[in-house]
């Protein structure tokens, strides 16, 4: 790949001028909202809410284009995989989009910016087809590497794959990105034919060598094996059957007495003479091989007569029997087959407790105690899993035990609130308590949530504090009402805490924070009477 080679010095400046591309303010205009309601729920008083509202697809286009300036074209830059002249046009194009939407003009503003978007787009398109060629290039090359022991046997394909690589190097040097990409592709493709080729071929040798190994036949054996190695050099399957073939050689009449009794199901005499073999010769592999698959007829005999006790005893009407049995089976060989009939055996041990749970987690949802239904639900689902009510009951109690301590502290939040007198939180709080309210609250929760509702509603109307004063003493209330003086005030107010403060030149200040409340005192004296 060529590219576009300028002195040093202007490359830096280039990268300076996108690092301090100025950010953009778009038009605003103010606007806003309040909106107010009534509902079940007792609310307290809020102010107006007033935002700002912007051009959000301009600025949204802006950013996008400066973003690809500054960040991943001038990253390209740095890398050489664009020109100078390049960027000092699209730099034009953003400068131009800058000085209108400065003057106001946002269609001229938004047109130029897009032809940056579209431009820087349309590059960095390009530099990703680049940059999949050049990452086919490594993989494909690699490839080529791993599947040289092929080269032999395979002469022909492999240096077909080998030709059609080199012209997608050429193409990828030559900046002829799209072919290059379509050549390393086709060089895999016929790299994925040729190892499927020499698998299937493989494969074929193996099962000839195999069949001969296991009638006892050395030669044919060994010959199939050694010309697995010929084209798969590596293949660990031919080299352990070689040496299975070779650790074979003068006991093979021992090794033929050991198959007949297994092929009469003498399987215990078998493993006698098979243990005496391997006191001659203890590292044999085919011996030490043999004796697993010993092992496992045993296994499987052994299998077949745990599934006939199994089965007799259910016959019988022994499920206890039946049950211990088929579990000895499944030690020996698991399958879904054999699970599924001992969730049959186990059905009617498992019914009655199953039923106790259900009706216990039922009564235990109904009298309000969710934490309990929680508890017997969850031994239900561990037990039968497979119990839709138990898991439809796990999931409402659940539900339901985490409404609950999300009402609990609400509620909890809205007492201690109410208390201290700060009765619009406390408000807030008895709210969000009823949004999460479950169906089912104990008798105790129920109380209290009634003395709430009372407490809030007598509090939600508003009192009249009567402020009296001096006339000298500067008096404000935070929130309220500004600085003044005078000698009495009457304000309404919803209950509340609020904070009352005093100032009069050449007095200390003082700052008094009252409960009001629809039963307290509805007069304050605020009067500043400590000299400094």
């Amino acid at each position: 790949m060529t590219h576009n080679k300028k002195p040093v010095a202007l490359v830096a400046i280039v990268l300076i001028v996108l690092m301090v591309l100025p950010v953009i303010v778009l038009m605003v205009s103010k606007g806003g909202d309040s909106a107010a309601g009534n509902g079940a729920n007792i609310s307290i008083p809020t102010s107006d809410i007033t935002g700002e509202a912007v051009n959000y697809d301009l600025r949204q286009l802006a950013e996008r284009a400066e973003k690809l300036l500054s960040e991943d074209l001038a990253a390209a830059l740095r890398k050489g995989d664009v020109s100078l002249d390049f960027m000092a046009e699209l730099s034009k194009d953003a400068e131009k989009a800058r000085d209108a939407l400065a003057a106001g003009k946002l269609e001229k503003a938004e047109q130029y910016y897009n032809s940056v978007v579209a431009a820087a787009d349309a590059q960095l398109g390009a530099l990703i087809v680049a940059e999949t060629a050049r990452a086919l290039d490594e993989s494909t090359y690699a490839e080529l590497t791993r599947l040289e022991y092929l080269k032999t046997a395979f002469e022909n394909t492999y240096r077909e794959a080998v030709e059609t690589y080199n012209q997608g190097l050429r193409d990828l040097n030559a900046a002829n990105y799209k072919e290059s990409v379509d050549r390393f592709e086709m060089t895999g493709a016929i790299l994925g034919d040729l190892e499927g080729r020499s698998i299937q071929q493989v494969g074929g040798m193996l099962e000839v060598a195999n069949a001969a190994l296991a009638e006892l036949d050395l030669a044919a054996a060994r010959s199939a094996f050694e010309k697995v190695l010929q084209i798969e050099s590596a293949n660990t399957a031919a080299s352990d059957g070689l040496l299975m073939v070779s650790s074979l050689e003068g006991i093979a009449a021992e090794v033929h007495g050991l198959k007949v009794l297994q092929d009469v199901g003498e399987l215990d005499e078998a493993l006698v003479q098979l243990e005496a073999l391997l006191a001659k010769h203890p590292n044999n592999p085919f011996l030490l091989n043999e004796r697993k698959v010993i092992d496992t007829q045993i296994r499987a005999r052994e299998f077949k007569a745990a599934l006939a006790l199994a089965t007799k005893a259910e016959a019988e009407g022994d499920s206890l029997a039946a049950v211990a049995a088929l579990e000895a089976a499944i030690a020996i060989r698991p399958s879904p087959e054999l699970n599924e009939r001992l969730i049959e055996l186990k059905v009617k041990a498992k019914a009655a407790r199953l039923k106790v749970l259900l009706e216990d987690g039922y009564n235990a949802l109904k009298a309000g105690s969710f934490d309990g239904a929680r508890q017997l639900y969850r031994e239900a689902v561990a037990l039968a899993p497979e119990s839709k009510e138990a898991r439809t009951g796990l999931e409402k109690a659940s539900s339901l035990y985490l409404a609950n301590i999300r009402y609990t502290q609400n509620i909890t939040s809205a007492a201690k609130y109410l208390r201290e007198g700060r009765y619009p939180l406390a408000a807030k709080f008895f709210n969000d308590a009823m949004t999460s309210r479950p169906s089912n609250v104990p008798p105790s929760q129920m109380e209290e949530e009634s003395r709430l509702r009372v407490e809030l509603a007598i509090q939600s109307q508003q009192v009249e504090l009567h402020v009296v004063s001096d006339k000298k003493t500067y008096v404000s209330m935070i929130g309220v009402f500004a600085p003044e003086r005078f000698k009495e005030k009457d304000q309404k107010l919803y209950p509340d805490v609020y904070k009352l403060k005093g100032s009069r030149k050449g007095y200390r200040s003082i700052e008094i924070e009252i409960k009001v409340d629809t039963r307290s005192s509805k007069e304050i004296e605020v009067i500043c009477t400590e000299k400094q």
